[in-house]
This record gives structure tokens, C-alpha cells and sequence, in this order.
């Protein structure tokens, strides 16, 4: 009897201890009444389980340990969940996805991806945008910093800034525009004309469009415009009284068409021997080619007529004055007699010696 005496009093410390920690936290939560139900719940489940009293009653469904494990977490986040309030709502025109959600920090969400909020946690340590609208050199000073805080360094600094400071102009740095195209401008961007010192300006003008923008939007523009063949096919579709074309729709109208084209040339000879109209050229060709067949031979080529005669006229400059002496050709082609000139020119000096009376 004493054994069995002692070994209850085993049971009930382990069951003490084991209702100890599980309840662990919830000393300045006993007046709660959920908290009071779950630890007579697990004080009455410890018991059982060291007693051995594990037997399913009839008709009861036996659960897993998953089951289990599951139903106590769901009871501790019941017990142990975060008060988030939920009329705190995201801004008008603000993506929800930029926000962290705060039942996925309290580590409660259920929804997964399916929730319109951001599950990383690292974008509330993500830093603000850049502006590109103003130049940050514009106020490095601050607007509260005043001369009744500066010490003798920052005296100095600021007078040598004032007699050795460039002359500022309103021109946009062709650097600064070459990082934001390029997706470069950031916090840690330094100017390569001079960093700080750089006399133009970092700061896009107000409305100022980037053209990689701009090309953006035009290609958008583009696609939302309708195409042709898009346009015909809403028209055709528009059609109510159609009739649908099949092969033997397209072999009829090919025939009809055919037939129509042979009964108008036909009419057309009628009239052409009626003399009622004259024949065109194509028909005059095709009824006869040698009505209008040209004699090429006959042809007056006046472009080989000016080559002949230059060729004449070179041939002309290259025969010296004395190769003209010689036999001469005759009109039938056959080598003429040859002629002694002197002959001739003895005979017309004599003719022209005057005379004279003895």
C-alpha cells in the first residue's frame, strides 16, 4: 500500500510540474476565465496521460500527436495573440505591398501569398527614394543651422566656401541626366565633374519626362492602339447577314466570272467588225503580231550614226597627208591606174607661160 501511496505522490508532482510549465507566464493571468479553462484542461490531459488512461472512449475519434500539437498551438495564439488594429488602412494610391503585414510580424497570418500585404520584413528598413526634383546641395546647411552654434572651424569653412565658391548656373549636369537614364543615380552617387563642386545643377526640372520613360509610354500607347487586320475582323464579325464561304460557293463564282469575261469579249469583236469602236493595241497584237511587227533593220539609230561618224573623223586625224598619193579604189571596189602627178603639173605650167611676139 505504501509503494502505491508513493507512487501517486510521484504522479501527482510530475503532474504539478508538467502544469507548471506549460502554464508558464500566466501567474498575472488567472482571473482570465480562458486561462483558468485551458489549465484545468491541461492539468486533467497530464493526469490521464501519466495514468495511462489513453483508451479512446466508443465512438470517439482518435486524434494525432499533429492533431494535438496542432490544437495547443492554436489555443496558445488564441490565448497569446497581438492586438493589431485593423481600421489602420493603407493610403489612397499606396501599393500594399510596400506595407509589411502586421499579422506576419505578430506571426499569425494564415493567408500566405494570397495576402494583399507584404510578407518581408525588410522593407521597413528600406530607405526612401532619392529626389530627383531637387538638388541636395541645396540644403547640406540646414535651414536652423545659425552663426551662435559655430565654432572657429566652421567659421572658416564657411568663409572659404563663400570666396572660393563657383559660380552656379541653372543647367542640368549631363552627368546626373546619364545617371538616371542609366538607373545609377543614388545616395552614394558622386558627380565625375568635380562631385560637390560641380557648377551645374542636380535636379531635374519641374514635369520633366525621361526618355526612357517617354519610349515606355509610347510603346504602351502603341499596343493599346487596335491594328488593322484586328479592325477587319470586328467588322466582319459585325456582319449579320453573311453568307459563309464553302468550296462549292468559291468554284461557282469562279465559273460565273469566267463565263461573264468570254460573253463580253465576245461582245466586243461584234463591235470591233461593226466598226462601232476601235481595236486596242493588246487586242490588235494578240488578234495578228505582225500587223504591229517593226522592220528593226530600217530602224534609224542615231546614236550609232554620231559613234561612225567620230570613229570617221579619228581614222581621219591619223592618216598623214602624204599616204592620200596612191592607187585609188574605184566605185566597184578593183584598184584604179596609178597617176603621176608631175605630168599634170608639167603640163599646167606650160599653160601658163605667156607668149610672146618675135
Amino acid at each position: 500500500m505504501s509503494a502505491k501511496k508513493g507512487a501517486k505522490k510521484v504522479d501527482q508532482k510530475k503532474v504539478q510540474k508538467i502544469v507548471e510549465d506549460k502554464t508558464f507566464g500566466m501567474k498575472n493571468k488567472n482571473k482570465s476565465k480562458k486561462v483558468q479553462q485551458y489549465i484545468s484542461t491541461v492539468k486533467t490531459q497530464t493526469t490521464q496521460s501519466l495514468a495511462g488512461n489513453k483508451k479512446p472512449k466508443p465512438g470517439e475519434e482518435v486524434k494525432s500527436k499533429k492533431q494535438i500539437a496542432a490544437e495547443k498551438a492554436a489555443e496558445l495564439n488564441l490565448l497569446f495573440k497581438p492586438v493589431v488594429d485593423k481600421k489602420a488602412q493603407v493610403a489612397a494610391g499606396v501599393d500594399p505591398k510596400s506595407v509589411v503585414c502586421q499579422f506576419f510580424k505578430a506571426g499569425t497570418c494564415t493567408k500566405g501569398n494570397r495576402c494583399k500585404f507584404s510578407h518581408d520584413l525588410t522593407k521597413e528598413r528600406k530607405a526612401a527614394k532619392i529626389d530627383m526634383y531637387s538638388d541636395r546641395r541645396d540644403g547640406e546647411d540646414g535651414e536652423n543651422d545659425t552663426m551662435e552654434d559655430w565654432d572657429e572651424n566652421k567659421l572658416r569653412e564657411v568663409v572659404d566656401k563663400k570666396h572660393g565658391a563657383t559660380n552656379r548656373t541653372d543647367i542640368i549636369c549631363k552627368f546626373f541626366l546619364d545617371a538616371i537614364e542609366q538607373k545609377k543615380y543614388g545616395w552614394f552617387w558622386a558627380c565625375p565633374n568635380g562631385g560637390k563642386d560641380c557648377m551645374y545643377r542636380h535636379a531635374l526640372p519641374p514635369g520633366f519626362v525621361l526618355a526612357a520613360k517617354k519610349k515606355k509610354d509610347e510603346e504602351d500607347e502603341d499596343e493599346d492602339k487596335i491594328t488593322l487586320e484586328d479592325q477587319l475582323e470586328q467588322e466582319r464579325r459585325a456582319l449579320t447577314k453573311s453568307t459563309p464561304l464553302t468550296l462549292e460557293l468559291f468554284l461557282k463564282w469562279k465559273e460565273d466570272k469566267r463565263l461573264a469575261k468570254e460573253k463580253a469579249a465576245a461582245e466586243r469583236k461584234i463591235q470591233i467588225k461593226a466598226g462601232k469602236t476601235t481595236m486596242s493595241g493588246r487586242e490588235a497584237f494578240e488578234f495578228n503580231p505582225d500587223l504591229v511587227a517593226g522592220d528593226d533593220d530600217l530602224a534609224f539609230d542615231e546614236e550609232e550614226l554620231r559613234k561612225n561618224k567620230e570613229m570617221t573623223e579619228k581614222e581621219e586625224e591619223k592618216v598623214p597627208e602624204d599616204e592620200h598619193r596612191g592607187p585609188i579604189e574605184g566605185d566597184d571596189g578593183e584598184p584604179a591606174v596609178e597617176v603621176d602627178e608631175s605630168v599634170f603639173a608639167a603640163d599646167a605650167a606650160e599653160e601658163e607661160l605667156p607668149e610672146f611676139d618675135e
